[in-house]
């Protein structure tokens, strides 16, 4: 069977198709506390080569209706594509989507960057589509597709720092992420590392994601010369930071030195909560800026580590799969 997997983020929409061989069908796992059991995946047994197809559009998607209409369309592309190569056709469709969603994933509370708010998004495209949905937010999506064949392939649990244009995060055992009474598990960019620090999108103070998402690193940006020197426009973002940084301006240098410090204070709260076997770091910014940020997340844990009086190990680990690790988790969910 072909299951197909969608990330839809503010601006993008990354597409995959996975072939889903006998092996990677799922078993019934325990439930928990807060609701209903969930499946156990066989992530082990995926490979990169089950990776059909990749697609990538962009989109313009504001409300529901603008929603369902760029998924049906971003299905039908995978879709011709299939048929193209002579692969089976599509079977069930996951969809990784930046948003708040309830803990059964059927409704989407709030998606800032898609205008969408308290929609039933997975009846809604199952409807559309005429196939089996399945939908989870961009941040276990990405988790799971690094564990399912990606930098935490080998581990049992792992963890999810990702910067972008906020810190997204996730928690994943066994396969499986983990989801919180209420859907909103493993929030970990909205930790409190200082609360009289600055203002976060979710409206509290000092959160991670305040100090080390890429719109916190554009307002650092904005305020070391050496970094709006090399925007065409004047207004830099992270990547002109790291590279001004990289040039040996100090004050850019000690901004980026500033986010790194805060990723590992998250981490420092983070590591005792979780003890994942695995840390990955991912995100568009992470990725970008790893030469800068890995070696004081490092050198801050090494000096002062969590539970200094219990050795807990820890691997960092950057992320592997690039712009479609969200999209392979979703599939590997819908598989």
């Amino acid at each position: 069977m072909t299951v197909v997997g969608l990330d839809v983020g503010g601006t993008k929409i990354a597409g995959v198709a996975l072939a889903a061989h006998t092996a990677h069908r799922t078993a019934p796992a325990p439930a928990d506390h807060a609701g209903p059991a969930r499946a156990r995946s066989a992530t082990s047994a995926w490979r990169l080569d089950d990776v059909l197809v990749r697609t990538h559009r962009e989109h313009s998607i504001q409300g529901s209706a603008s929603l369902v209409d760029a998924v049906e369309a971003a299905v039908h592309e995978l879709d011709v594509l299939l048929a193209a190569d002579g692969h089976p056709p599509i079977t069930a469709v996951g969809l990784a989507i930046a948003a708040w969603m309830t803990r059964d994933r059927e409704t989407v509370v709030w998606a800032a960057h898609l205008g969408v708010r308290g929609f039933g998004l997975r009846a809604a495209l199952a409807e559309r589509l005429g196939l089996p949905v399945t939908i989870d937010n961009d941040a276990n999506g990405y988790l799971v597709g690094e564990a399912a064949m990606g930098a935490a392939a080998d581990a049992s649990s792992s963890m999810l720092i990702a910067l972008g244009t906020g810190v997204g995060g996730a928690f994943v055992v066994d396969g499986q992420p983990l989801l919180g009474a209420h859907g909103l598990g493993a929030e970990l960019g909205h930790v409190t590392i200082d609360e009289s620090g600055p203002l976060c999108s979710c409206s509290a103070h000092g959160c991670l994601e305040a100090y080390a998402g890429g719109n916190a690193l554009r307002r650092e940006a904005a305020s070391v010369p050496a970094a709006v020197a090399l925007a065409p426009n004047g207004a830099p973002t992270a990547e002109h930071l790291a590279n001004a940084a990289r040039a040996g301006d100090v004050a850019a240098i000690a901004a980026v030195e500033q986010a790194a410090k805060a990723v590992a204070a998250g981490l420092r709260r983070l590591l005792p909560a979780f003890d994942p076997e695995v840390v990955v770091l991912g995100g568009r910014v992470m990725l970008a800026c790893a030469d800068l940020l890995l070696p004081v997340i490092e050198r801050e844990l090494d000096e002062r580590p969590p539970l200094p009086g219990v050795p807990q190990p820890r691997r960092l680990v950057l992320a592997q799969l690039g712009g479609h690790a969200a999209a392979i988790g979703a599939a590997v969910l819908a598989a």
